[in-house]
């Protein structure tokens, strides 16, 4: 059980790294202070370009993906009652040390990239679906966070047409992701309705320190 607990301690704090915040600090600026104040890829793109962008939701899906089909196994070595949900729970973990960091005083990102990371580890299917329709709705409308929101949502609607004998791990986990990502979105939401969320692609020059 001491490994199980380990490994979950292990994912949140892989989930807790700001890929964000450390590649503005390379660049010489915070992050937090510029465009959006968000530590994410989105933000790191409209303010630091392309490659940094790039490189940050990379890293972050690896948070999610490494959490489940890695640090995970750590949990299923010595046999106990958590073995067969330690892939949601790891994943899940990892995903709330991304939105509450204990590196930057529990202030982070909003989950998006991390849980896709999760989603394709725990099933390719949902994940690589919810992929397309966040590339379908972004190329339509220019808005990431209306696609990130209907990403979550269209794995939560995918886990519906698997079945298998810990299923409803996965969609517990679904739906507790999406009601964190439509938290973390709410003022993104509020914008969408008024009619002035940014849209993708703008960028946004840094402020002078």
């Amino acid at each position: 059980m001491a490994l199980a607990f380990l490994a979950l301690i292990l994912s949140y704090l892989l989930g807790a790294i700001p890929n964000g915040y450390i590649m503005g600090k390379l660049k010489g600026l915070d992050i937090r202070k510029h465009g959006s104040g968000n530590i994410g890829f989105t933000n790191v793109l409209r303010v630091m370009g392309t490659l940094p962008g790039a490189v940050v939701l990379v890293a972050d899906v690896g948070k999610g993906l490494l959490s489940v089909l890695l640090i995970s196994r750590l949990g299923t070595i010595q046999p106990n009652p958590l073995s067969p949900y330690m892939p949601v729970l790891c994943g899940g973990l990892a995903m709330i040390g991304h939105v509450w960091p204990v590196y930057l005083k529990f202030r982070g990102g909003k989950g998006v990239a991390s849980s896709l990371g999760i989603f394709f580890a725990l099933y390719w299917p949902g994940g690589l679906a919810s992929l397309i329709v966040w590339f379908i709705i972004v190329g339509i409308t220019r808005y990431v966070s209306l696609g990130s929101l209907l990403l979550c949502l269209t794995f939560l609607i995918s886990t519906f047409l698997r079945g298998g004998e810990y299923i409803w791990g996965i969609r517990i986990m679904a739906i507790v992701i999406n009601i964190i990502v439509i938290f973390r979105h709410k003022g993104n939401i509020q914008r969408l309705i008024n009619g002035t969320e940014r849209k993708f692609g703008k960028r946004e020059k840094p402020e002078a320190a």
